[in-house]
């Protein structure tokens, strides 16, 4: 799968060699022509770092590449993302999602990696890709399809997808949140959705 990454920060690059890794191509939105070819089209957009160094980045690319993607939305909020860029300002999902969707025509858009910390992703690309025990990846989205794609390229990346639900349970994948910060195995996420929904 053709993937196109938009931005700059710690997440970038291990995400990048995961997925190259795997077998999937990588460009970076530099790296993206204006014309491409005719048989190249991205399967996944992923947003990574602050919106500002995303913002930087889609001027490197034309409009018309970016419609109907299945965006992964990896920004890590800082405080120029929030609302008003005030510290006590709650960082807004809803925002976030309405800036992407402008920005993006068309795109279905997955909430997933930002909460994971980049060292954990790190970690993985220097150890053998069937090391156990898998880290666990907390996602979530509106769109089916969108986040089967998702999770499919987790599991090439080596990772296991947690599926959240719908776009506004990803306040727990927020600063703040309960998730934030947290590289878990599969059975720790479990227990730990467990004890947010009061079944642990």
């Amino acid at each position: 799968m053709l993937i196109i990454i938009v931005g700059r920060g710690p997440l970038a690059k291990p995400i990048a060699g995961l997925a190259k890794r795997a077998g999937h191509i990588v460009r970076w939105s530099e790296q993206a022509p204006a014309t491409p070819p005719i048989d190249e089209s991205f399967g996944l957009a992923i947003l990574v770092g602050s919106r500002s160094s995303v913002e930087a980045d889609l001027a490197n690319v034309a409009a018309e590449r970016l419609q109907g993607l299945v965006v992964v939305d990896a920004i890590v909020p800082t405080q120029d993302t929030r609302d008003d860029s005030s510290p006590e300002t709650v960082w807004s999902m809803e925002a976030e999602s309405a800036w992407i969707a402008q920005r993006f025509p068309e795109a279905r858009i997955v909430r997933a990696f930002a909460s994971v910390p980049a060292q954990a992703f790190a970690d993985l690309l220097n150890r053998p890709a069937s090391d156990a025990p898998r880290l666990a990846v907390p996602f979530a989205g509106d769109d089916h399809d969108a986040k089967a794609r998702v999770g499919e390229f987790m599991r090439d990346l080596g990772v296991e997808p947690y599926d959240l639900g719908a776009l506004d349970s990803a306040d727990v994948l927020e600063p703040g949140g309960a998730l934030w910060g947290k590289a878990l195995s599969q059975v720790e996420l479990l227990e730990a959705v467990g004890r947010l929904s009061g079944d642990g």
